[in-house]
């Protein structure tokens, strides 16, 4: 939490603002999940057009539990990632990732900035793997999710139903945090990678 908050610099040079998110920061994430299209919200597992809900699932955060992270950019949220863990248990060093980016900021590397940071994050905590949980639908997400280096384990069929009632596949994949950690300390000793 301690290199929070911070700025980055997306792909553009476009500089956003990072931060945890804390109870000072629930009015701006209310505002945020109210401003998402409705075919953005159809892959939320709450409603998050209900203040209350949003009060309940980020209000107090338990950063064992969750860790939070939020894009801001001239005050406004723009993009929002958690890692959801079991803080006790066999599934302990498995740490899910969920991500919302609103419209105009899609498609321009933020959700590469997030996951790098929840990257870090889950080396700080511990964690094995990361996993993504996606609908059959959500083909440009499962796109992004694979240039981060996740991988495809399974397909469950018919397994979801969307807010319309539509059945969907759900799509599980995973990245391993320690294959990833070593491969990238592989490369930064190759030529390639050293800095001149």
């Amino acid at each position: 939490m301690e290199s929070y908050p911070k700025i980055l610099e997306l792909k553009d040079g476009t500089a956003l603002k990072f931060s945890v998110l804390t109870d000072d920061d629930l009015e701006d994430v209310i505002s945020f999940f109210q401003s998402l299209p409705e075919e953005d919200r159809l892959y939320l597992r709450s409603d998050t057009t209900d203040p209350e809900i949003v009060r309940r699932r980020f209000g107090n955060p338990d950063y064992e539990k969750v860790f939070p992270l939020l894009a801001r950019k001239d005050d406004r949220i723009v993009g929002m990632a958690t890692i959801w863990r079991a803080p006790y248990g066999w599934m302990r060093n498995l740490g899910e990732v969920r991500m919302v980016i609103t419209r105009e900021y899609q498609r321009k590397g933020l959700a590469t900035v997030l996951a790098r940071e929840l990257f870090f994050q889950a080396l700080k905590q511990g964690l094995y793997k990361l996993q993504a949980e996606l609908m059959d639908t959500q083909a440009s997400a499962v796109s992004a999710f694979e240039r981060l280096g996740f991988h495809q384990e399974a397909v469950l069929r018919k397994h979801v139903t969307d807010v319309k009632g539509f059945r969907r596949d759900l799509i599980i994949m995973s990245l391993d945090v320690e294959d990833l950690w070593n491969m990238i300390e592989e490369n930064v000793q190759t030529a390639e990678f050293r800095m001149h």
